[in-house]
């Protein structure tokens, strides 16, 4: 970051000393060459935001400036990509996933050097694949993927040595840029502890050093790469391009986590990664995104992040027996029936649980037991029509208060099958089935105002689901009244889903489409005369 003690002014070069609020990067000579420099392109330079340290978060960054609702904070292209530890057999070159629907069955194109899996010969010359490619038949080593008729959701894990291998590249290739990475927070000394590292110790690094011959690499050296490609990567999706890999940006993995973030992140067609505010966010806020799933509760999300990513999180929801007034991780109290067991304290993973009620007490580790078979459970059910997920719901009513993590998962579940799943397609749908669509839209939105609001995906997505099952409501209503109320309110939700979704390309088709629907419902429609 630049300092005061710059002197001169970015736009005429003359003794300066106002500095740029936003960036602090530049300085003015004045607050009129300041709004000049801004206009001829400083505006798309400019960050507005910086590095900051403490002792919790470590490096983070922090808003210099207040940040308007869907502004773009982080625009940042991936220092590394590649598939991910196991993934379904895919192109080294292009990354695209070669088990596409459609795609005429037979054996993979193999590379002519190393013969690993690409989409074809034009491939083969790919930046990304051509150092990997002269390591490995250098070192006589031919891949053994092939295509197995009847397993197309197999996953290879002979990809996990590819992107250490082109990290290992970054050293001799670019050493600035691996020096970008080699800073990077890596949790080995956790991480060594787990099986996949003891297999990794066990497989990886023979591989590389004596079957690639890279035995000048050091055994932690190799380990500690893959620790920090674990710890900081993004998995990138592009369904429309098939890919689904990781990607490591060095300034994005700067960026906190918060059960409760400000910010969403995507990716465009070039891989780059993409920030966008939720919300409005005040400076001096230290900017977030989230790792976890925000339907889930407090035990599932921090049990993921310290798997995943090797911290145990303390933002203001987890610190919160009631989940910030959710009580997503509560349970009914079994004694009572009618008060909520919650922990009394979320930190402490030991600590009692406890009825706000009767003040009946059950132990951490039979709560945790009993979350752990409920979420078995709720994973094993038939998700191809809602019936199961509606008894899963009836079944716990006792034991699952309306708002619990469970419950949650199965309602978002639900409003994802009315309208999609066979035999509920949106025409087909009952007058009862389409209300409880709208029932369980409305109740995950209150939910979404907590703990993901604002312009985020999770927002979106209810509603348009909303939006699509209020005009198929107006347009069976035969009150005029009723159905001019829907009709409006379904448009006011359009707008709002554009605003959100305006920076999704993949959105694009489907909001025209929901715009033309709703355009002709409204044309057709004759409000009454007073």
């Amino acid at each position: 970051m630049a300092s005061t003690s710059l002197t001169s002014c970015a736009l005429c070069q003359a003794k300066a000393s106002q500095l740029c609020a936003a960036c602090r990067n530049v300085v003015y000579c004045s607050r009129e060459h300041q709004k000049e420099h801004w206009k001829k392109g400083h505006r798309s330079e400019c960050q507005c935001f910086e590095i900051a340290t403490n002792e919790v978060l470590g490096r983070h960054l922090r808003a210099t400036r207040d940040i308007k609702i869907g502004e773009q904070i982080l625009k940042e292209a991936p220092l590394v990509l590649g598939p991910k530890v196991a993934s379904a057999p895919l192109c080294l070159g292009c990354h695209r996933n070669l088990l596409a629907p459609g795609k005429p069955r037979g054996n993979y194109h193999k590379c002519s050097s190393c013969s690993w899996p690409l989409c074809g010969k034009e491939c083969e010359d790919s930046v990304h694949h051509k150092a990997e490619c002269q390591l490995m038949s250098g070192s006589n080593f031919q891949s053994k993927i092939n295509y197995v008729p009847g397993e197309e959701e197999r996953k290879e894990s002979a990809y996990c040595v590819i992107m250490l291998l082109r990290c290992m590249h970054l050293k001799d290739k670019d050493p600035d840029a691996f020096l970008k990475l080699y800073n990077l927070e890596d949790h080995l000394k956790e991480r060594l502890e787990t099986p996949l590292y003891q297999v990794l110790r066990a497989n990886l690094i023979t591989f590389i050093k004596t079957v690639l011959g890279m035995k000048d690499w050091p055994e932690m050296d190799i380990l500690r790469i893959a620790a920090i490609l674990d710890t900081n990567t993004f998995e990138v999706r592009q369904p429309r391009e098939r890919r689904k890999i990781r990607a490591l940006y060095p300034g994005a993995a700067m960026i906190s986590h918060d059960c409760v973030p400000n910010m969403r992140h995507r990716f465009d067609d070039d891989m780059n990664i993409v920030f966008l505010a939720k919300r409005k966010i005040a400076k001096g806020e230290i900017l977030s995104i989230s790792y976890t799933q925000p339907l889930r509760s407090t035990i599932q999300r921090r049990v993921h992040l310290r798997q995943a990513k090797c911290f145990d999180c303390s933002c203001a929801r987890c610190q919160d027996p009631e989940e910030l007034g959710s009580f997503a991780g509560a349970q009914t109290c079994l004694k009572c029936k009618a008060g909520k067991i919650i922990s009394l304290n979320p930190l402490l993973n030991s600590a009692p649980w406890k009825c706000q009620l009767c003040n009946f007490k059950r132990s951490a580790k039979d709560v945790v037991t009993s979350d752990a078979e409920l979420q078995q459970e709720l994973e094993s059910l038939d998700k191809t029509t809602p019936v199961a997920l509606e008894e899963f719901i009836y079944r716990h009513r006792a034991d699952l208060h309306e708002t619990n993590t469970h419950i949650l998962q199965a309602k978002y579940a639900l409003t994802q099958l009315y309208g999609s799943a066979p035999g509920f397609a949106m025409e087909e749908l009952s007058g009862e089935s389409l209300n409880r669509k709208l029932q369980l839209c409305e109740e995950l939105l209150k939910l979404a105002d907590i703990f993901d609001g604002g312009w985020s995906i999770f927002r979106g997505n209810l509603l348009i689901d909303m939006e699509e099952a209020l005009v198929t409501q107006a347009l069976r209503s035969k009150d005029p009244l009723d159905c001019e109320e829907k009709l409006r309110n379904a448009a006011e939700m359009l707008r709002e889903i554009r605003n959100i979704m305006k920076h999704e390309p993949e959105m694009q088709q489907l909001l025209l489409e929901r715009q033309v629907i709703l355009s002709s419902a409204l044309e057709r429609f004759e409000p009454v005369e007073n």
